[in-house]
């Protein structure tokens, strides 16, 4: 498997993992961005389903030795996800799918630094690239986004890998939790730019979610039910108030 490495011994070696389907735009952003870390000890994977919008040809209009590829068909996102685990090189594993991309081109060097700590995990602060909004993660409140957090690959030989159902849009949300009691390290620099919106904006997502803090006692019971009566009410008055705003 092709991997950019100067010298292995030298850093720990991490597996850069970017899963796309049908968003070149997107994908050329991502490749750009990983390639450019001076970050030399890494091994760039590249999972496409199957793409029918050009995503195919750019990859492959790329330097071969910049990239590992597979392309075909899947289950959706953490299908993939869980094929690239599988054939990852590297002992830390970071998903930097299409459309994400790094702060900086030092961002994933500045990152691997903190694996000196011994930890397991390793989690950032990110920036959504629509609003530009900064966001603090917390390992306490599982603040965090899969494309600022870097973990150990053998860290699935023993929780699993991601979660595959057509329904279930927080596999990577369910995967952290069931590991919150490994050792993490916070590191207090932003390391990634991403979407704001997605599944993670839908109402069933937000279902999913509340229900999983519940199952790892990030929430009382008290809390949930709570919001499970208020939320609808939350919902209907924001797009009432929405719909108003226009209007002034």
């Amino acid at each position: 498997m092709t991997t950019k490495i100067k010298n292995k011994l030298a850093s720990p070696f991490i597996t850069v993992i970017t899963v796309n389907y049908n968003n070149s735009i997107g994908l050329e952003k991502t490749i750009n961005s990983v390639i450019q870390q001076n970050y030399s000890n890494y091994q760039y994977l590249i999972i496409d389903g199957g793409s029918t919008d050009g995503s195919i040809e750019l990859i492959n209009g790329f330097n071969k030795s910049e990239f590992y590829k597979v392309i075909e068909r899947d289950e959706g996102i953490y299908h993939a996800m869980n094929k690239a685990i599988n054939i990852a090189d590297g002992e830390w594993l970071l998903f930097m799918n299409s459309g994400d991309v790094f702060v900086d081109n030092a961002s994933l060097n500045s990152a691997m630094l903190e694996s000196v700590s011994g930890c397991d995990v390793i989690y950032a602060n990110w920036i959504y690239a629509k609003s530009g909004k900064k966001i603090n993660a917390s390992k306490q409140n599982m603040i965090i986004r899969h494309q600022s957090v870097i973990y150990k690959k053998s860290l699935h030989d023993i929780y699993g890998t991601y979660a595959v159902s057509p329904n279930v849009t927080i596999s990577d949300y369910i995967f952290f939790s069931s590991i919150q009691n490994v050792k993490w390290h916070y590191h207090d620099k932003l390391l990634s730019v991403c979407d704001e919106s997605g599944v993670s904006s839908n109402v069933s997502h937000f279902y999913q979610k509340i229900s999983v803090d519940f199952i790892f006692g990030r929430s009382s019971k008290v809390v949930l039910i709570t919001i499970l009566v208020l939320y609808p009410a939350y919902k209907m008055f924001k797009k009432t108030w929405i719909r108003i705003a226009k209007f002034i």
